[in-house]
């Protein structure tokens, strides 16, 4: 029966990806910043070796510290804590309202992909006007003529000259972004399922041990053909071998299902690398689709995905699709870790201090 501490399991997953995605995004936004600007920089060839340590290097000295490597950091935090939230919230549901396998108890990589495509995708369409804001407060300087001075001011302005069109500005390659949620989720799910199963069948081999210990005649692994053995003077047949398994099953089952914290680290760490490497190129598209038009009276430079996808083979080779990986890779390595890491303890936390029994 599992416990929620809100009266929810799916609140109680939503408050710990809000937490974890507030976490890390105030203390990596500058990285994120550099990663935006050079993915909007059509005019470097290709990343430079050492770029992001340079770039901090000079918004820090030309900007400063609040108005340049934080600019943007307040739409960047809406954002993140929203689509954290809600990702997490959609998830732990539509999780919740899909059938088990029968011989694991578990859903499989399949659904966890699925869920994760349709969580994100939802996601993606609540939150895409804060990622335009952020994106056009993160490629401008604060004295920009015509700059965003704040969420609030951007979106009004946003929805008062472009309207509808421009809250959505990238939302195609954001919902192709939707892949990248599931490869990492289910990536995630996975890695954590491996884990659980390796803890678990090592304490079933010690108290398969501990009992063949106990016995006057060995019990067989499967403990099969009802032959009855002799437990400190009492006859055990194979169904109250299973019955005593399934006993200590349950009071030893919060001892593998809860990994250690270097543990989620590496798994978080190694999901979200194989998503980054698999579908980077998107985010390059998305953030040229948002940037402030730069074109002949303010138009935008690009007139869609595909012409953003010619423009950018043309003048930038493929590895114009791949700019500002490197600040990327940077920053969503400690972020994922912190994020899953506090989702994880939060969601620990909301556990442990369960005031809802609920029904499977």
């Amino acid at each position: 029966m599992p416990k929620s501490y809100t009266g929810s399991v799916a609140t109680d997953q939503a408050l710990a990806g809000f937490t974890g995605g507030a976490v890390s995004t105030i203390f990596l936004h500058p990285l994120d910043l550099i990663k935006t600007r050079f993915q909007v920089n059509a005019n470097q060839a290709a990343p430079r070796f050492g770029g992001t340590v340079r770039s901090f290097q000079q918004i820090y000295r030309s900007e400063g510290f609040r108005h340049g490597l934080y600019r943007g950091l307040t739409p960047n935090f809406a954002g993140a804590t929203v689509s954290w939230g809600l990702y997490f919230y959609l998830y732990a549901g539509i999780k919740a309202n899909m059938p088990v396998d029968p011989a694991t108890g578990r859903l499989g990589p399949t659904q966890h992909m699925v869920a994760s495509m349709l969580g994100g995708a939802l996601t993606a369409v609540v939150t895409n006007p804060l990622w335009v804001i952020k994106t056009r407060m993160c490629t401008t300087k604060k004295v920009t003529p015509g700059a965003y001075q704040s969420l609030v001011g951007g979106l009004a302005s946003l929805t008062r000259t472009e309207g509808l069109s421009g809250l959505y500005r990238g939302i195609v390659p954001a919902l192709f972004g939707v892949s990248h949620g599931a490869i990492q989720f289910m990536a995630y799910e996975q890695l954590k399922y491996w884990r659980q199963e390796v803890k678990k069948n090592r304490w079933e081999k010690q108290f398969l041990e501990e009992v063949r210990g106990k016995a006057s005649v060995p019990i067989s692994d499967a403990a099969v053909g009802g032959e009855t053995s002799h437990v400190a003077g009492l006859g055990m047949d194979a169904k109250t071998f299973e019955k005593l398994r399934e006993t200590r099953l349950l009071e030893k089952k919060h001892d593998w299902e809860t990994l250690s914290t270097v543990e989620y680290l590496c798994m978080a760490a190694s999901s979200k690398v194989t998503a980054t490497v698999a579908t980077y190129p998107y985010q390059v598209l998305r953030s040229r689709l948002q940037m402030m038009g730069s074109g002949q009276n303010g138009e935008p430079v690009y007139a869609g995905v595909m012409d953003c996808i010619r423009k950018i083979r043309r003048a930038e080779g493929i590895l114009g699709f791949y700019k500002g990986v490197a600040p990327n890779v940077i920053r969503v390595l400690p972020g994922t870790c912190i994020t899953f890491l506090v989702y994880e303890t939060v969601s620990a936390w909301c556990r442990n201090h369960a005031r809802y029994d609920l029904d499977d």
